[in-house]
């Protein structure tokens, strides 16, 4: 099984090399170019110092003739020395070109030629004639001519060496670039292959992925790659597919036994409810009935009766709001006759809610009534007073509960004076508290306020199904 680590280390290893070859030979190409153009530029400017040797060889040889000074004569010896030195010098470099090479003997010659007539000159015993300066002269014009065109030929052989070195260098340099660009290409094949099988892996991953999105936990595994690495990431993904449905399969499980633990739990302390609202408004009819007070009894009866018949009929967790209101009415007609003015009620309900149906536990509004009648106002003879305000949110149904009565026992681990927690005492509040937020699953559902005299209940009636 490949590696994809050690396939693009060997991928990278070729480029390099590749790359390697081409710079270093490219290198000693241009390297060797231009040392063999040096040196035939080096050879050009020998050449071309033939000519200032051989003019400064004759200007000693001038002053000579005026002076006889032997200061100047040996300067004119050295200068003949220089000269043939540099010339013996070119006579490897003047082989390579036939005309070069004829034209560098023939000056050869005639400097020889024009040393032994300056010796015949310079020696007492020499064949000297009045017309050898006149000669000399002219062989001096001649060597001069003769070092012009040698220096003419080098610089045409020069060219001609050039032009024939830079189309060596021109191929050379193409069959590099060929090279390279038939190693780059087998690099790039290779590299398309590898990313190519990786591409593909990589999708049958992506849509693995997509399937598991897609909530399809029963999709086949990720077929093997030839790399190592993918399938390892592969097995791993098809692990945590089976893990995801495997918990996910424990999760509805729970789940299910929550909400049946739930609902049972809703309907302990639904029936827990129940008792307690019919023991408390059986006694206002015993009390009505004990006073005389005939015609409120019946009123109260028939009252009860609309409230034991849908209490009854509630075998559900939940009932709409509608209905909560409709048994809240009947619960206040109640209280309203047995009271008889101590206490006024005020029942505010907003309808832009009515269109949809809005899911409540039963029995959760009358309850936060009913504490306020039994707890906040129990004391009071005259201008006590409740109000039920049933509001729309956003994201909930807002109902508050306040009444001018006495509030709850301070607490003295609670500083706050706005926010009151529930007492003990109040079973009613507790039960109400915990259905609502066993129904809701939420903790923010009743707040309770106790300002200026004013305590308010405050009930979040959730819109969204239970989650």
């Amino acid at each position: 099984m490949k590696s994809i680590r050690k396939e693009m280390t060997r991928n990278h290893l070729i480029l390099l090399l590749v790359a390697f070859i081409f710079i270093a030979s490219n290198a000693l190409v241009n390297v060797d170019s231009s040392r063999r153009y040096n040196g035939l530029l080096q050879d050009y400017q020998q050449v071309n110092g033939l000519l200032a040797v051989n003019n400064r060889r004759q200007t000693y040889f001038k002053l000579y003739s005026k002076s006889h000074d032997e200061g100047t004569l040996k300067q004119y010896y050295d200068e003949c020395g220089l000269f043939d030195s540099q010339l013996r010098g070119l006579d490897d470099k003047m082989q390579n070109d036939r005309k070069c090479k004829m034209m560098y003997r023939i000056v050869g010659q005639v400097a020889e030629y024009r040393r032994e007539m300056a010796e015949s000159y310079i020696r007492p015993d020499g064949d000297y004639y009045p017309s050898l300066m006149a000669d000399l002269d002219e062989v001096d014009l001649e060597i001069e001519r003769c070092l012009n065109q040698l220096m003419s030929q080098y610089l045409e052989y020069l060219n001609t060496a050039f032009a024939s070195h830079s189309r060596t260098l021109g191929l050379s340099n193409s069959i590099l670039i060929v090279f390279f660009m038939a190693a780059s290409l087998f690099g790039m094949v290779l590299n398309h292959q590898m990313s190519t099988s990786i591409l593909n892996s990589i999708k049958r991953l992506t849509d693995a992925a997509r399937e598991i999105m897609n909530n399809n936990l029963e999709a086949a595994d990720i077929e093997e790659t030839p790399y190592a690495e993918l399938n390892q990431v592969s097995a791993t993904f098809d692990q945590m597919k089976r893990q995801i449905r495997t918990m996910i399969t424990e999760l509805h499980e729970t789940h299910q036994m929550k909400e049946r633990l739930a609902e049972a739990k809703i309907r302990e302390l639904q029936m827990q409810m129940n008792p307690h609202f019919l023991f408390n408004t059986l006694s206002l009819v015993i009390r009505s009935i004990q006073l005389g007070e005939r015609d409120t009894s019946i009123q109260l009866v028939k009252a009860i009766s609309r409230i034991l018949r849908s209490s009854i009929e509630i075998n559900t967790v939940s009932i709409p709001l509608d209905e909560e209101i409709e048994l809240l009415q009947s619960y206040l007609y109640i209280q309203k006759l047995h009271l008889k003015g101590r206490v006024t009620f005020c029942l505010d309900v907003r309808k832009s809610f009515m269109g949809e149906d809005v899911m409540i536990p039963p029995l959760t509004i009358q309850p936060l009534v009913e504490n306020s009648i039994q707890h906040g106002l129990k004391d009071r003879v005259s201008g006590g007073k409740v109000d039920i305000l049933i509001t729309e949110k956003p994201d909930y149904i807002e109902a508050v509960v306040a009444d001018n009565g006495v509030g709850f026992p301070k607490n003295p681990d609670q500083p706050s004076l706005r926010e009151t927690p529930i007492p003990k005492t109040s079973i009613g509040l507790k039960n109400v508290e915990e259905r609502l937020r066993l129904f809701y699953r939420k903790e923010d559902v009743l707040q309770i306020e106790r300002t200026e005299g004013i305590t308010k209940i405050t009930l979040k009636l959730y819109k969204s199904d239970r989650h």
